[in-house]
């Protein structure tokens, strides 16, 4: 079967379909050019030595990559234009990418002419600030100020754009392309059979949108990851869907806002979702799923395994420390569902370092909102000397500092009570996680807890890292467990094999004929909702 994979936040559109294609299907993966880093391919497989800014993609190309990595075929840009929807590699990078969504105009060449030019370069120049001063967190008042003006500037020109073609005033070429897709939309679609229209307003709040109709001729299937599901709306209804939540269905979809209209529609209209964050089951009754199914996080742990490295030398030598504490989750202190309150970890490893234990070196990584506040805070508890700071690290070079150390740690918001990327890659390299697991919303979906000392509070974290750290038997033992756990019930094989079980049912309901390896009876062994949840 020929599928589509698109939205490929922490690459696991990129993972499933390299996992689906192990197993002999034809998958593909798109992501955007100026995507948030992480949800490039080369973040996840390629080794390479420089430090990027993790919000501005480099062309990769100029980079050397020490392991040989090259991109796979099957691993697509999108254009956000209808033709082509798949963005040629030799295409420019940088703005141009950056200005093709929800537009008809050539995003592949530079653009000609003054005013044009002009306007174009002003409004990639104006998103890029805002972006900037809005993920930076700890505004200072001049940014503060830079922040709300510009996001004033950004309603305006939106809603001027939105009028302008809603009432067809001043119309050229690719705005009565735009009118004639949005009406195309509207007569034959997943939303127009909900009894919905499309505004120019709708449109505005999905970039890219107009890639995706033309894609879903090309597939037998769509899967679309994160924010990317709300597409699935604007999709002819006749189309095999599946939505793929990342941490998305917690509270998105009940928000009284564009993308959280959109985003509940594609979940309550998508032949299937595939939840990955056991918690929001509760969010998928109250949207009235009747489709859906728990498939864990996309692991290759063939890929994430026990080693040794002489990063650990390295790293002990540098802080005269006997242990290594890992946390390379971002930096985010708020009660926001997303947030890792990793204000916790910081406190709770100054009380450590504060007792009778062996030194330890503490490992971060310096992204999210709130690394300014995370230094300060260092800083004020005197653990400066005990802490390491990387740059945003791709997955090979933290696949090496999980080897390194003796314990990871993850997230800590009471809210959310279950695990993602980081503690299955770490759990699948033998190694001790402390993080906060609430068994009760796992029950559901694992008939085998995963061994994790969970800690939410600063006191909890810290007795589990005194615990840890004072008993190497103890380490080796819930390591050891961790990776059983792991190739029992987190491998890349139930991964691909749930997706085929749930694609066999979605094209049979369909009625359509399936095509591909015919490897479709594959079971996993899990506990779940029936395949058809009620």
């Amino acid at each position: 079967m020929k599928s589509a994979h698109a939205g490929n936040i922490a690459n696991n559109a990129y993972l499933i379909a390299k996992f689906l294609r192990r197993k002999g299907e034809d998958a593909h993966a798109f992501h955007f050019r100026a995507e948030f880093i992480m949800g490039h391919p080369e973040w996840e497989d390629a080794d390479f030595d420089a430090e990027l800014d993790p919000f501005d993609p480099p062309d990769w190309g100029a980079l050397r990559f020490t392991n040989g990595y090259v991109r796979p075929e099957w691993a697509h840009y999108i254009s956000g234009l209808p033709a082509p929807y798949e963005l040629p590699r030799t295409a420019l990078g940088g703005p141009p990418a950056r200005i093709m969504a929800a537009t008809y105009g050539n995003g592949t060449v530079a653009p000609r002419g003054g005013l044009a030019r002009l306007l174009r370069a002003g409004s990639t120049a104006v998103a890029a600030r805002y972006s900037t001063l809005a993920r930076r967190g700890q505004l200072r008042p001049e940014e503060r100020v830079q922040l709300h003006a510009l996001a004033l500037v950004r309603l305006a020109v939106e809603r001027l754009a939105s009028e302008r073609a809603e009432r067809r005033l001043l119309l050229n070429d690719r705005l009565r392309a735009v009118i004639a897709e949005k009406e195309a939309i509207t007569a034959h679609s997943r939303l127009s059979a909900a009894g919905q229209r499309v505004s120019m307003h709708d449109l505005a709040k999905a970039p890219f949108w107009a890639s995706y109709r033309p894609m879903a001729a090309d597939f037998d299937l769509v899967q679309l990851y994160g924010l990317e599901a709300i597409k699935g709306v604007f999709l002819p209804p006749e189309k095999p869907f599946v939505a793929f939540e990342h941490s998305t269905m917690r509270s998105l979809p009940f928000e009284s806002t564009v993308q959280g209209r959109l985003l509940a529609l594609a979940y309550k209209t998508a032949d299937y979702c595939v939840i990955t964050n056991p918690d929001v089951i509760g969010s998928a009754k109250r949207l009235g799923l009747q489709h859906y199914r728990f498939i864990p996080h996309p692991l290759d742990e063939t890929k994430y395994t026990p080693a040794e490295t002489p990063l650990r030398e390295e790293i002990l030598r540098q802080t005269g420390a006997s242990l290594i504490f890992l946390c390379p989750t971002r930096h985010e202190w708020s009660n926001a569902f997303d947030s890792k309150r990793s204000d916790r970890v910081i406190r709770a490893f100054a009380a450590y370092c504060r007792g009778t234990n062996p030194r330890a070196a503490l490992v971060l990584s310096r992204w999210g909102r709130d690394v300014r506040a995370s230094e300060a805070l260092i800083a004020q508890q005197g653990i400066a000397d005990h802490v390491v700071w990387r740059h945003p690290m791709h997955k090979l070079r933290l696949l090496e500092h999980y080897r390194a150390a003796d314990v990871v740690l993850d997230q800590f918001h009471e809210s959310v009570g279950t695990f993602g990327t980081v503690t299955a890659e770490a759990l699948s390299c033998a190694k001790p996680v402390i993080m906060y697991f609430n068994p009760a919303i796992h029950e559901w979906c694992l008939p085998e807890l995963p061994p994790i000392e969970s800690a939410l509070t600063e006191d909890e974290i810290e007795q589990r890292l005194v615990a840890l750290a004072n008993d190497p038997a103890l380490r080796e033992r819930v390591g050891k467990a961790s990776r059983e756990w792991v190739l029992k019930w987190h491998g890349w094989e139930r991964c691909a094999g749930d997706h085929l079980e749930l694609y066999a049912e979605v094209m049979a309901r369909s009625g359509q004929r399936l095509v591909g390896s015919g490897q479709w009876a594959v079971g996993s062994g899990f506990q779940r909702e029936p395949l058809t949840a009620r």
